[in-house]
Parts: structure tokens; C-alpha cells; sequence
């Protein structure tokens, strides 16, 4: 994570312009551990974070040039929200809240801050909590960090929270490596599926097993009625029905399949930039492309 000043940059400050504040806050999230638990040690110390309460790192993805981003900072920094440090490691803007030192909703706080300083907010924004037991952000910034990335890719509906501790298998998936070709092996059923020209059989599987295998449950949020739900699942392929049968293959199948949705993403996004629909050029690398090597890998060594 690089969050030095470029000296190429002449919208960057120089080096005798910075905040020492701003100097402690960078080294929260730094590369040496040691500096970065100093760093917290010292902010709760001066009573920038809370010494004991809850303290939650939160993740926001923006388009906007450098000067932008930086007053995008100024902004969140003099709004009246005590209690939040702002360091923007150069593929988000981390916020460090003290989680009850404002009734300010954060969402509503950093999006109006983004308005006026003219950056755009990209997506939900993801959120961390540091545990009672930890003295550095680093595990908490990464973990929001990868909790807005999944947003980005997927879309805050298809996850269904903003929370890296409600993520789930999502979080499991998020740190792996793999291919289609794996899925394939492991769920016949589900690469099935996902190669079939029919989505709709896709769907119907998916959202059975998204809610527990309940009828009544997967009706409601397909919007049908359980006959057609039955139906549909009688006339599901040899392969699809003896997965569903087995409670092995059963979890195979459910996890081949949001593997294969965040895989199709993740590709989609690689190959492309989230770009501001009215910004000229203004583009946001996707966040996991420069980590995928650094992923668990779900192939064979």
C-alpha cells in the first residue's frame, strides 16, 4: 500500500506543506507494523479515535483528480464529525469512526462531503470493525477495503450487506484464485448451469439454495408461485438433481456457483475501469486487480 506523496505530481503538496497529523494518520495503515500500531497507540493517546470504544474503518471508492481527492479529505476533516481520521491510501479513502461519537449517518456524511469538495462516491461503502484485542488497522483497513471491492463487483443487492463480518462465503471466495475449469470439476451441476442458455434455471437453483432449500422462502424472492418453483426444479437435468439431492454436492453447487459470479465479474472488471459518467477521463483502477497475486489459489500446487 503506497501512501508516500509523488514528487511528479506538481497538484501534489511538498514535503514542508504536510500536516504532521495528516504524517501519524498515513502511518495507521503503512507497510511496517510496528510504526502502525505506534501510530494508533499515539491517535488514541490524543484522543483522535476512542481509547476503548468501538472503532470501525471504513472503505470509500472516488473518482477525482489528486487535488480533488485531497479536498475531498479537507472536506470530511472539517465537517464537525469528531472522533474520524482520513487517510486516502490511493485506491480509497479509509475513514477511521469512533462508532458513537456522532448520530451523523457516515454514508449520508461522506457523500455530502464528496459533493463539495466534486469527487464522485463509486458504490456502497464498505466497513471493518477493529476488534477489542487489536493494537494496528491494518487487518481491519484490508478487510473494508475488500468488503467495498465485492460491492463494486457484485452490487450492494447481490450481497446484501456492508459489513466485512456479515460477508460470509463472499469474504472465503473474495481471498481465492481459480478458473472455470475447477468449478467444473468439483460441480458438474453447477458449471451446468452457469454454461446453460437459460438463466432462468440458474436463478431458480440459486435462489433455492440462497434460502436454505425453504419453498416458501425461495417463492418470495423469486416473485412465483412453489408449483412453478416444484415444476422448474423437476425439470432440472440428471446432474442438477442428484446435486441438489446430496448435501455435499448440494454446498458444491451453491459455492461453485457464487464463485463463478464473482469470478465473471472480477474478469468484466479487469478488463475495464469504473468511469464517472460525467467526468472527462476520471476512471477508478478495479481494486483487486493489483492484489490477485497475493490470493490464496483454489488450484492444485
Amino acid at each position: 500500500m503506497n501512501v508516500s506523496l509523488s514528487t511528479f505530481d506538481p497538484d501534489e503538496p511538498r514535503p514542508d506543506d504536510v500536516d504532521p497529523r495528516a504524517s501519524l494518520v498515513a502511518q495507521l495503515v503503512g507497510p511496517d507494523p510496528g510504526v502502525r500500531r505506534e501510530a494508533l497507540r499515539a491517535a488514541r493517546n490524543r484522543r483522535w479515535v476512542d481509547a476503548y470504544g468501538e472503532v470501525v474503518v471504513r472503505a470509500v471508492a472516488v473518482e477525482g483528480s489528486a487535488a480533488a481527492r485531497r479536498e475531498f479529505q479537507h472536506a470530511l476533516t472539517v465537517s464537525g464529525r469528531g472522533h474520524t481520521l482520513v487517510v486516502d491510501d490511493g485506491v480509497v479513502v479509509l475513514l477511521v469512526t469512533s462508532a458513537h461519537r456522532s448520530e451523523l449517518d457516515i454514508d449520508e456524511w461522506a457523500r455530502s462531503a464528496a459533493l463539495r469538495a466534486g469527487v464522485r462516491v463509486v458504490g456502497p461503502i464498505g466497513s471493518a470493525d477493529v476488534r477489542a484485542d487489536e493494537d494496528d488497522l491494518r487487518r481491519a483497513a484490508d478487510d473494508a477495503r475488500a468488503t467495498t471491492e465485492l460491492l463494486l463487483l457484485l452490487g450492494g443487492d447481490a450481497i446484501g450487506t456492508t459489513r466485512s463480518e456479515d460477508l460470509g462465503m463472499w469474504r472465503l471466495l473474495h481471498g481465492m484464485t481459480g478458473s472455470p475449469e475447477l468449478v467444473a470439476a468439483a460441480s458438474p451441476a453447477a458449471d451446468e448451469l452457469w454454461r446453460s442458455s437459460d438463466q432462468m434455471r440458474r436463478a431458480t437453483v440459486e435462489a433455492y439454495l440462497d434460502a436454505g432449500c425453504s419453498v416458501a422462502v425461495a417463492c418470495r424472492a423469486l416473485f412465483i408461485h412453489r408449483t412453478t418453483l416444484y415444476y422448474r426444479l423437476e425439470s432440472m437435468s440428471g446432474t442438477v438433481r442428484d446435486a441438489l439431492a446430496d448435501g455435499l454436492q448440494r454446498s458444491t453447487l451453491h459455492l461453485g456457483l457464487k464463485f463463478l459470479r464473482l469470478w465473471d465479474s472480477r474478469n468484466r472488471a479487469d478488463s475495464a475501469s469504473w468511469s464517472s459518467p460525467g467526468g472527462a477521463g476520471a476512471t477508478i483502477t478495479p481494486i483487486g486487480s493489483r492484489q490477485t497475486s497475493k490470493r490464496p489459489s483454489l488450484t492444485a500446487p
